[in-house]
């Protein structure tokens, strides 16, 4: 009997990336498809990528709106997507088989948490990848924005319900923890067999402490790409280099006021709201605005090292990990999530940002000590696997999930079947009538 094509549907808010969740779901849908995979995108927006058509992947377009662009309608859409809820049920009940995978990513801002009522019976095939907190947290973040510190509340405990933390206001933050409640009606992490996926280990305290069991958490670290095949000799260069967006819980202020301090020179890549704040605190340092990826592998050839210096809770950081790759030591802030891995492999160390003569004499032994750069810079260069994977080796990573799902699957059935088998021959046997 011929095998049937492995099928997986893939489930975003967005079709085009406008943030590394969807740019990551997008690259799993292409790399699938590559591989010979039967792949369907359920977009929580038109559905309109080039790449669907070519790279022969069915598309379920939603036609919604983001939280910001729903404006009113968001209130309730926001809260319960009863159009997407729909157009999932309708797939599945046309579409489902034994072994299909559904893999749900970005639904936050569109998708809403109504596509759990209808994955729930297929939880057991289910996949989440936790880009970020919001399968455990209302802001999705672990952080108080307005104070920019990170949360250790429990989520939902009453000292989080009356906590101020969301970007715009209290009256939002209440908002969210309604969406918390629908999404927990809706999904019982601690009964159905979803899978939630970390993109590394340092968030497995945060998503128990929202409420997701350990043993449904599975670390599946996001993929970085390697810009060279040499690593850079940091040691020999002299300049700082930032990458990101430049926002205040971002902190590239913080970064620049500490350069400036010390008078070593710093190159920002990126922009944003904060561009005043960090031109402010530092007039010397170069700000190149936004570049393409080999316009960063060319910054990242005459940098001495990187600092990631936010102010609340970081999951992942990729400017970080392909910086790691490239050779390139890295400074975390102590609320970056990866910074205990960093360290225990000798790639760079945290820092507390909010000292600010901490910050600076960290900064300050970095550009004189050449010989622990070096040290950092090796290894960097061969062990930077530790925080990311290699784009093959993450596709590689997901198909494996998958097959382990799908023989989860097998192995229940067959089970089932024998269950059914043994109790009608028990029924049929003469002792059973005694």
């Amino acid at each position: 009997m011929a095998q049937r094509t492995p099928r997986v549907v893939i489930i975003n808010d967005n079709s085009l990336a406008k943030g590394g969740a969807t740019k990551l779901a997008l690259q799993l849908a292409i790399g699938l498809s590559e591989r010979n995979f039967d792949v369907t995108f359920v977009a929580g927006d038109n559905g309109r990528n080039d790449e669907f058509a070519a790279r022969g992947i069915k598309v379920v377009a939603i036609s919604g709106e983001t939280l910001l662009e729903a404006r009113a309608g968001a209130i309730i859409g926001g809260l319960y997507n009863h159009k997407a809820k729909n157009a999932l049920a309708d797939l599945i009940d046309r579409t489902d088989q034994p072994d299909t995978i559904y893999h749900v990513h970005a639904w936050a801002q569109i998708l809403s948490p109504s596509i759990f009522d209808v994955l729930s019976p297929v939880a057991h095939r289910t996949a989440i990848t936790a880009h970020d907190f919001f399968v455990a947290c209302p802001n999705g973040n672990f952080s108080i924005y307005p104070k920019a510190l990170p949360c250790e509340l429990t989520p939902l405990s009453m000292a989080c319900v009356t906590t101020d933390c969301d970007k715009r206001n209290y009256a939002h933050k209440l908002w969210r923890v309604g969406r918390q409640l629908m999404l927990n009606a809706k999904t019982n992490l601690k009964k159905d067999a979803y899978t939630v996926l970390a993109i590394q280990a340092g968030m497995i305290p945060y998503l128990v402490r929202g409420g997701v069991p350990e043993q449904k958490i599975r670390v599946m670290r996001n993929p970085a790409a390697r810009f060279r095949e040499n690593r850079v000799r940091a040691e020999d260069n002299q300049t700082i280099v930032y990458v990101g967006r430049i926002e205040h819980e971002k902190g590239a202020d913080l970064l620049a006021a500490a350069a400036f301090t010390e008078g070593a020179q710093l190159r920002i890549i990126g922009d944003g709201k904060g561009m005043d704040s960090a031109q402010l605190a530092n007039p010397d340092a170069e700000f190149t605005g936004w570049m393409q990826p080999d316009e960063i592998a060319r910054a990242f050839e005459t940098a001495r090292f990187l600092v990631m210096p936010t102010r609340c809770t970081e999951p992942f950081g990729l400017a970080a990990a392909e910086a790691l790759r490239a050779g390139l030591p890295v400074m975390l802030s102590n609320s970056c999530l990866i910074g205990a891995d960093v360290e225990k492999a000798g790639m760079g160390a945290r820092v507390d940002i909010f000292d600010k003569e901490a910050f600076a004499g960290k900064i300050s032994s970095w550009m004189q000590d050449d010989a622990l750069i070096s040290s950092m810079s090796e290894s960097a260069f061969a062990n930077a696997n530790c925080i990311a994977q290699t784009d093959e080796q993450w596709l590689d990573s997901h198909i494996r999930l998958y097959e382990e799902m799908r023989l989860s699957e097998k192995v229940k059935a067959i089970e089932f079947e024998r269950d059914v088998l043994a109790h009608e021959e028990h029924r049929r046997s003469p002792a059973s009538s005694l």
